[in-house]
């Protein structure tokens, strides 16, 4: 095996306005206890028999580092990364790049970024591990962007699809990516499932640190020489000063727009490892307590002559569902909300109005 260094980032911002009201700004969905632990806690063990804990950093948002630190006992406390303002996810990968070097004495030529979101499942931890073990030799011996992606079981209009091309001598089941297209239309959704060709974006992402930089440099000159300036800072009284003031310039873009739309040289790897980015309640029932009927709750619920529905209720009041079907029901100290599972994505639009009605509380 190769000999470089592997490090974590672990992105663990964003508000989860989709999960609302369970999802708030005070304690976004990455924090929130889910059956037994929180998603960042999950993330966080699934790779540490990979990743050492030194080598393990987390991006959040302003004011957020002490619920990941809450979540992370394990975890340095100068790996926690606070940006003073999300602006995607370019910069937030960039910075734990230069905080990478900077901070953890990493080299960039030799060492391998694994980008991981706070949030998502994952059923199968091992099989997780040795892909991105094979991903990440990829990513160090060939200098790939490398994407994990899921094979799709339905036209989703949701996610970000690539196209997968040529298997990569050596590195099989690896292959070319040849395309990114974010979020198709229905009809497009569904000749990407049928052609077989196509992957879920999982959001996951390897790649070499000075491959990553050299892309930066390339693509997104202006966040690069951001980033580089506030590299000067990293540990100095300064640092904080330097972070506000070159993140209020830089501008808002995805990494899958800014670099990896751009670049030649990306490549996608296979994963079926019961994935799931949980980013709406119907999702979520992955991971509460099924029973009877594909009912599935979180709390004291009773079903009668009720199916497929999901409970979540947060108070010592049992709630009870008689007669009732496809619904979702979410009772919390923020807000009880009721609705038709189909209804999921509206939800986003409740939790900003919502949030504008007690002064952004909640907004995203």
């Amino acid at each position: 095996m190769p000999n470089y260094d592997m490090y974590a980032v672990i992105m663990a911002g964003g508000q989860g306005t989709r999960l609302w009201p369970l999802s708030t700004l005070a304690r976004p969905k990455q924090f929130i206890d889910i059956g037994g632990e929180s998603l960042l806690t999950r993330t966080f063990k699934r790779i540490s028999p990979l990743v050492p804990p030194e080598n393990v950093l987390v991006v959040t948002g302003k004011s957020q580092g002490e619920l990941a630190r809450e979540c992370l006992p394990a975890l340095p406390e100068a790996n926690v990364i606070e940006e003073p303002v999300g602006k995607n996810t370019a910069p937030c990968i960039g910075l734990s790049a230069v905080y990478a070097e900077r901070s953890l004495g990493l080299e960039p030529e030799n060492s391998v970024m694994i980008v991981l979101p706070a949030d998502h499942l994952i059923s199968r931890d091992g099989m997780f591990r040795d892909i991105l073990r094979s991903g990440t030799e990829l990513a160090y011996e060939r200098g790939e962007y490398v994407t994990l992606g899921i094979e799709p079981t339905r036209p989703a209009t949701g996610y970000g699809y690539i196209r997968g091309g040529n298997p990569i001598p050596g590195f099989e089941p690896g292959r070319e990516a040849e395309s990114f297209t974010e979020k198709p239309d229905k009809e497009t959704a569904n000749a990407f499932l049928q052609s077989g060709d196509y992957y879920w974006n999982s959001g996951t992402f390897l790649w070499r640190t000075d491959r990553l930089l050299d892309g930066l440099r390339e693509h997104l000159p202006d966040l690069y020489a951001g980033l580089d300036r506030i590299g000067h800072h990293v540990g100095e009284e300064s640092e904080g000063d330097a972070l506000s003031r070159e993140y209020e310039g830089f501008s808002s873009v995805s990494i899958d727009y800014g670099l990896m739309e751009k670049t030649d040289d990306k490549a996608v790897v296979p994963a079926s490892v019961g994935w799931s980015d949980l980013g709406d309640w119907p999702s979520l029932g992955l991971v509460l307590d099924g029973v009877e009927d594909g009912n599935s709750l979180h709390g004291e619920v009773e079903f009668h002559s009720s199916a497929n529905n999901l409970v979540y209720n947060g108070d010592e009041k049992p709630a009870v569902l008689l007669g009732v079907d496809d619904l979702v029901v979410a009772n919390t100290s923020e807000a009880l909300l009721v609705m038709k599972k189909h209804e999921a994505q509206a939800v986003k639009a409740i939790a900003k109005a919502h949030s504008k009605d007690d002064g952004g509380k909640n907004d995203s």
